[in-house]
């Protein structure tokens, strides 16, 4: 289970989430990683992805952009919530480094999630579906 108090001011959720490629042992901690319930899937920039020595494979993927259409590839990874929830899948490889991390639907949809707007913060809430 994850509580975690969020600036109200914030328009993003973004949680802390540490990122590891467990073949090359190689983990980074990213304090950046978007909450997005409209991303179907989850995602590390190609920075990170570059950095963890992630094996990329080309899978034939999409996804839809600002700019149009762009094709992405697609490695395994980690993701650890502070709270220690652990996620290993697939992940798209973002053509951008503007968000370090997507939290997308993927992982999102395994647990239940709230948020709770109190006087001086939003509080975030996660936990695992039983």
């Amino acid at each position: 289970m994850l509580d975690l108090d969020l600036p109200k001011e914030s328009n993003l959720l973004q949680l802390p989430v540490l990122l590891r490629n467990i073949p090359a042992g190689k983990a980074t901690y990213t304090k950046l990683a978007l909450w997005d319930t409209g991303a179907e899937m989850s995602g590390i920039c190609e920075e990170l992805a570059t950095w963890l020595q992630l094996e990329l494979r080309d899978e034939g993927m999409y996804m839809q952009s600002a700019s149009g259409t762009v094709s992405v590839k697609v490695a395994n990874c980690q993701f650890e919530l502070p709270s220690g929830e652990v996620f290993e899948q697939d992940v798209l490889i973002l053509p951008t480094n503007d968000t370090p991390a997507i939290l997308g639907l993927d992982i999102i949809k395994q647990g239940y999630f709230s948020l709770k707007p109190e006087e001086e913060y939003l509080r975030f809430h996660y936990e695992l579906l039983q």
